[in-house]
């Protein structure tokens, strides 16, 4: 039976989203759809689905004003509490220096109202339109501000800047408020669509995914939530031609991937539209090309927005080298240990790079096998033989004597580093400073040298990582953490963290996950890091019953592990120990080689 109400969500960041989910659960007769889209972003959401039926919008902030203005659906705008703002307020309890708060109307209203009973001192600002953000925060950074609560549209640009951003979000009461107006809206309105009929049509007929343009190139529909950009530019092309013989069967390949299509002249109410029906697929040679993958500047700037080390600003130490590394064309050699975010220096180098419009190829030495290499040497599609792209070989370390030559040969007498971005990156121990194999690469081909900061080199900066990691989890939590025991943050500064930014994120999850009440605890932090030193120590193997592996490494260091335990029980035999290992004598001889 069909819902009788059909709410449509847009949500400012995914952790509104997964409560909207779980609060959705309530409403039983109610028909929900979420979908994450923050201002443009988010009205470009709303003009996609809204001929699917919806009868009420339920979004927040300046997203809920936009859709107002250009669609004729009712929008139930999702409020800010006094005690939401008191729950974000709370966790910059302590930051060093001042604290100021930018936002939309529907936030800094009540704050401004809670700010002026608590007696708190936070500067204010309200925000009337998106683009006026970057301004009003660079003029708070050049007074001395480098913490700020702000909204979604702000964190973005806050992180940019490298200050300290907090998110201010809406709790459940609030969503649970908004969700009973929305029915109560929907219950005095019920809307029909135009178009229904059409739409419906277009989806029944569908092979893979819709999309469909005004035969001007504007998106008219699209069945992705956020179609990719190159595959909209891919479409457009086909629109002339297609306007002209009407249906077309099409094959293209773009990124590695082959897209089978099919394009057709639709109409609706005299309004013709071209409507392109596609199933992609990876290319048959992707198969064989293991440990190479090719990234997007969107899905490298996704991965690092994405990551602890945006979140907590762990990175921004380097923000400056950045940019006077992007204003040469020196490869770049990147030394760090395990978990201190070589992967994410990476994406933003290439993410403010003048070849962000071109792929990045990430070829991981510790997992490409043969046929991998003969790619890169041999074919002619080899990123080795590209210009204007950006190379990343992560973990060059893990290479053989041999391997390592032929590569370095490569890479020399191809003058990949004159045509290409070109970076590598090694893992080092607590103890190193560098690799010699890094410094054989750098040495010949005249690198510039990254090294990133342990987290034992950061302390001080621990109690400020908690917080901000915790106020993003908090994002997804029906009851938040609102404060950390300064004990607690004591034994956390005071830890050895031998696995860096990657332990300290899995430590944080854990507390936030599993805390008993809204303040985190000494002894749950005791517990936590008991826990961690029991993983952390795997005793030597000496035969016998096998010790515990420490799964606190890399994949390629885990390996390397194993490999040598199964030589030490097969006494060096090197046939043996590769048969029960099922991989090949010459797999196993690189393994070795890695080892010693």
């Amino acid at each position: 039976m069909a819902a009788s109400i059909r709410i449509l969500g847009i949500a400012p960041y995914q952790g509104m989203k997964d409560v909207m989910n779980r609060l959705a659960a309530e409403y039983a007769d109610i028909e929900f759809t979420f979908f994450v889209g923050n201002l443009e972003e988010g009205v470009e959401i709303a003009k996609r689905n809204f001929h699917a039926n919806y009868d009420v919008i339920i979004s927040r902030g300046g997203t809920a004003k936009m859709i107002q203005e250009l669609l004729p659906l009712p929008v139930a705008e999702i409020g800010v509490s006094m005690y939401d703002i008191l729950s974000a307020v709370n966790l910059t309890a302590g930051a060093s220096g001042p604290v100021a708060m930018v936002g939309f109307s529907n936030i800094t209203v009540h704050a401004q109202k809670l700010c002026s009973i608590l007696n708190y001192n936070i500067d204010i600002t309200t925000v009337e339109q998106a683009g006026e953000v970057p301004g009003i925060l660079r003029g708070l950074q050049s007074q001395g501000y480098w913490t700020v609560l702000c909204d979604v549209i702000a964190m973005t640009t806050a992180k940019q800047l490298g200050l300290d951003a907090f998110l201010i979000t809406s709790g459940i009461d609030s969503l649970r408020q908004t969700f009973d107006q929305a029915i109560r809206m929907c219950r005095n309105q019920q809307r029909l669509r135009d178009e229904n009929q059409f739409l419906r049509q277009v989806i029944r007929r569908q092979i893979g995914q819709t999309i469909i343009f005004t035969t001007h190139g504007e998106l008219f529909f699209s069945s992705l939530e956020t179609p990719p950009e190159d595959v909209l530019d891919m479409l457009r092309k086909e629109i002339p031609e297609t306007c002209t013989d009407r249906q077309r069967r099409i094959l293209r390949t773009r990124g590695g991937m082959l897209y089978s299509i099919r394009a057709e002249c639709l109409s609706s109410d005299e309004t013709e539209y071209i409507a392109f029906f596609y199933s992609a697929k990876k290319t048959p040679l992707a198969n064989n090309q293991a440990g190479i993958r090719f990234y997007s500047c969107q899905e490298s700037e996704q991965s690092y927005y994405d990551s602890f080390f945006s979140v907590t600003g762990s990175v921004n130490y380097w923000q400056e080298d950045i940019t006077r590394i992007n204003n040469s064309t020196s490869p770049i050699m990147i030394f760090g240990e395990s978990g201190t975010g070589k992967e994410q220096i990476v994406n933003l180098i290439y993410t403010r790079s003048a070849q962000k419009n071109r792929p990045m190829v990430s070829i991981d030495c510790a997992l490409i096998n043969e046929k991998s290499w003969q790619f890169l040497f041999e074919h002619h599609n080899s990123p080795l033989a590209d210009t204007g792209s950006t190379i990343y070989f992560s973990h060059i370390d893990d290479l053989s004597g041999d391997f390592r030559r032929q590569l370095l040969a490569a890479i020399t007498e191809m003058d990949v580093c004159r045509r290409n971005r070109v970076i590598f990156s090694c893992t080092i121990l607590p103890q190193e400073s560098t690799s010699k194999i890094g410094i054989l690469f750098s040495n010949a081909l005249g690198c510039v040298i990254l090294k990133m900061l342990p987290l034992r080199n950061q302390l001080d900066r621990i109690p400020s990582y908690v917080k901000l990691y915790t106020n993003q989890l908090n994002l997804g939590m029906a009851e938040p953490i609102l404060d950390i025991h300064p004990e607690a943050l004591r034994l956390l500064r005071e830890f050895r963290w031998d696995y860096n930014f990657t332990q300290l994120k899995r430590v944080i999850s854990e507390l936030v996950t599993t805390a008993a009440e809204e303040i985190i605890s000494a002894d749950t932090v005791r517990r936590a890091l008991k826990k961690e030193e029991t993983l952390a120590t795997s005793a030597p193997y000496t035969g016998g019953e096998a010790a515990p592996l420490n799964l606190n490494r890399s994949l390629a260091e885990i390996s390397g592990d194993i490999v040598r335990r199964v030589l030490d029980e097969t006494n060096g035999n090197q046939t043996l120990a590769a048969k029960r290992l099922g991989i090949s004598r010459t797999t196993l001889w690189r393994y070795s080689q890695t080892m010693t």
